[in-house]
């Protein structure tokens, strides 16, 4: 196994951004909150049989893809 060759300044770049990213991680959690009159109990586009067909067109299209790239 080759060793990588990390200098100083990778080294703080590297930590740098680990610690921006799990600071910003709660930000991107954050749940938006509706009015008091609002009706948020009925959804705004219903999920239908075609989720589940685009799942297994995507699925069949992807292994396909996979296995005419090993031969």
């Amino acid at each position: 196994m080759k060793k990588l060759n990390i200098y100083p300044i990778q080294k703080v770049l590297i930590v740098f951004t680990l610690c921006f990213m799990a600071l910003s991680l709660q930000t991107a959690q954050a749940q938006i909150t509706f009015d008091d009159d609002a009706d948020d109990e009925v959804p705004a586009a219903p999920i239908d049989g075609f989720i589940g067909l685009g799942i297994a067109a995507g699925a069949y299209y992807g292994i396909k893809k996979i296995r005419s790239t090993k031969t």
